[in-house]
């Protein structure tokens, strides 16, 4: 299974924003720099973030940017990964095929992966991912 890069940076943007505090409004610039992201995809990432409701911008010049729309502690990684990647799944090619019994063993144990998987979607938060980035010593984010 490869994961979208697309859908890795969002995961990644989210918790960068989380990371600097709740309420907090940061900037597409500061992310790109911390995240060593080009702003420009960082904004495209941004805008689909915001359509989808996880985010709110803020005009206001040097004070403008975007927040949570709501707690970091409701965003799954689920959402997000909607938000980016609507169409992603997890589950064999179709294109692939093998004998039957064999394939439909297989085929089934893909699907329980991608039950697990997708279970793990839905029940990780992005405050979550914060939580295991200040464990790994990472609690001074917003200083880089």
């Amino acid at each position: 299974m490869k994961i979208p890069a697309k859908v890795h940076y969002a995961i990644a943007i989210m918790t960068d924003i989380a990371m600097q505090g709740e309420g907090a409004t940061i900037t597409g610039n500061d992310i790109a720099r911390r995240q060593n992201i080009s702003f420009s995809f960082v904004a495209q990432l941004l805008n689909k973030l915001k359509h989808a409701g996880l985010l709110e911008s803020v005009r206001g010049g040097i004070s403008g940017g975007y927040h949570f729309k709501s707690a970091s502690s409701d965003v799954t990684v689920k959402k997000v990964i909607e938000a980016i990647e609507p169409s992603f799944c997890i589950c064999p090619s179709a294109e692939i095929k093998t004998a039957q019994p064999v394939d439909d063993t297989v085929r089934s144990f893909w699907k329980r992966v991608g039950i697990d998987v997708a279970k793990r979607f839905e029940t990780t938060t992005i405050e979550d991912l914060v939580r295991q980035a200040k464990d790994l010593g990472w609690e001074n984010l917003s200083c880089i």
